[in-house]
C-alpha cells in the first residue's frame, strides 16, 4: 500500500476512541438531584471536611465528571446543598392583599415557617445539615442568609412595622423578629427532646397549625405590651 493510500483511509465513526469524556447526557439528566441527595446525607453526617467526594459520588450513583459539570467542586456542591436543605423557592414566599390585617399577616408568615420547618416529607438530613451549618458557619451560611434568610426577615419587618410603635428603634423590632424566629425553630430543632418531655401521647397536638396558633397568640399578647 502507498504512502498516498494510507493518508487517504478514514477510520468509522463507530470505531473511534473518544479523547476527552463528553458532558452528562440523557442516562444523567437527574444527576444534579441525585447529588444534592447523596451530598446532604454525607455531608450532615461528616461535615464538610469529613465528607469525600468519592463516597458522594458513589452513593449518588454518577461519576466525578457529573461534580464537576454541574457544581464546578466539593465547596458549591456543599453550597448548593445548604441551600437545597431550606427548600423552598423565592415565588413561593407569603405575601398578602394591600388590605390584610398585620395580624394575618404574622399568623401566615409564622404558620409558613413552622409548616416548612417541621415538614415531615423533607428528608431527616435537611434540618441536620441547615443546624450544623448555622453552628459552624461558611460561605454557605453566607449565601443562605443572602438568599432566603435576609429575604425572609425583610417580610418579616414589614408585618411587625405595621404592629408596633412608629417610633420602635429598628434594633428593638430586629430583636421581636428574632424572638418569634426563635419560637418556630425551637420545635424543629428541639423535636426530640419535645418528645421526650410531652410523650408521645401529647405530641399529636404539637403539629404545625395548631403551634402556629400559639406562636402567634403569644407573640401578639406580648407585642400589646411593648
Amino acid at each position: 500500500m502507498s504512502r498516498r493510500t494510507r493518508n487517504t483511509l478514514r477510520i468509522p465513526e463507530q470505531l473511534r476512541v473518544p479523547h476527552e469524556e463528553p458532558p452528562p447526557s440523557a442516562p444523567l439528566l437527574n444527576s444534579p438531584e441525585r447529588l444534592l441527595e447523596a451530598a446532604g446525607e454525607i455531608f450532615a453526617e461528616k461535615g464538610f471536611k469529613g465528607a469525600t467526594i468519592r463516597e458522594i459520588i458513589d452513593r449518588a450513583g454518577v461519576n466525578i465528571a457529573a461534580v464537576n459539570y454541574y457544581f464546578r467542586d466539593k465547596e458549591r456542591l456543599y453550597i448548593e446543598t445548604v441551600k437545597q436543605a431550606v427548600c423552598f423557592r423565592p415565588e413561593t414566599r407569603p405575601s398578602w392583599p394591600s388590605a390584610t390585617p398585620p395580624t394575618v399577616k404574622l399568623h401566615d408568615f409564622i404558620h409558613f415557617l413552622v409548616g416548612r420547618l417541621l415538614d415531615k416529607n423533607k428528608p431527616a438530613w435537611h434540618a441536620r445539615l441547615v443546624m450544623r451549618e448555622m453552628a459552624q458557619p461558611s460561605e454557605a451560611c453566607t449565601e443562605l442568609v443572602r438568599d432566603y434568610i435576609e429575604p425572609m426577615s425583610e417580610i418579616l419587618q414589614g408585618i411587625l412595622r405595621e404592629l408596633l410603635p412608629p417610633d420602635t428603634p429598628r434594633w428593638k423590632r430586629l430583636m421581636t423578629g428574632f424572638s418569634i424566629v426563635g419560637q418556630c425553630v425551637h420545635y424543629c430543632s428541639h423535636k426530640p427532646v419535645i418528645t421526650l418531655l410531652v410523650g408521645e401521647k401529647d405530641c399529636k397536638y404539637f403539629e404545625p397549625a395548631t403551634l402556629a396558633d400559639h406562636i402567634t397568640q403569644f407573640s401578639l399578647n406580648s407585642l400589646t405590651r411593648t
